[in-house]
């Protein structure tokens, strides 16, 4: 079976493929390359955070809040909740009424931001680096 890179011809002209390049994406803010993080453990570069922070109103991270887990802004509820309780099937209502701090309107919210993914991956980042299983030996 050929393999789907048989077809892609080169010219002289194309720069050389560098393999690294899509595993180790670049990543900038306001045109300052920020370093990747090598371990959910990492400090999140504060002005990425600032950022972030700015087009995520509804989202609230603080190192004294669950221990930086990210949260409905003004609440205790993880926002990685909502997104498990959407990820196993069930409907929304399901979520709002065991969570009623959080708002319908706060929660389309943050799912309407596409943003909020940011966090649902150091939601991740966390929950992974608390597992036993993730600790050194």
């Amino acid at each position: 079976m050929p393999n789907h890179d048989d077809e892609i011809e080169f010219d002289e002209d194309c720069p050389e493929l560098d393999p690294q390049y899509f595993s180790d994406a670049v990543h900038r803010i306001h045109g300052r390359v920020l370093p990747p993080r090598k371990s959910p453990a990492d400090p999140i570069d504060p002005e990425l955070l600032a950022f972030m922070k700015s087009i995520t109103p509804l989202v609230q991270m603080e190192p004294d809040i669950l221990g930086g887990m990210p949260v409905f802004k003004g609440t205790l509820v993880p926002i990685k909740r909502m997104f498990d309780y959407l990820l196993a099937g069930k409907p929304m209502d399901d979520f709002l009424a065991d969570y009623p701090a959080v708002s319908r309107d706060m929660a389309t919210g943050v799912l309407e931001n596409d943003a909020t993914l940011f966090y649902e991956a150091i939601s991740k980042a966390i929950d992974s680096a608390a597992m036993p299983s993730s600790l050194p030996r």
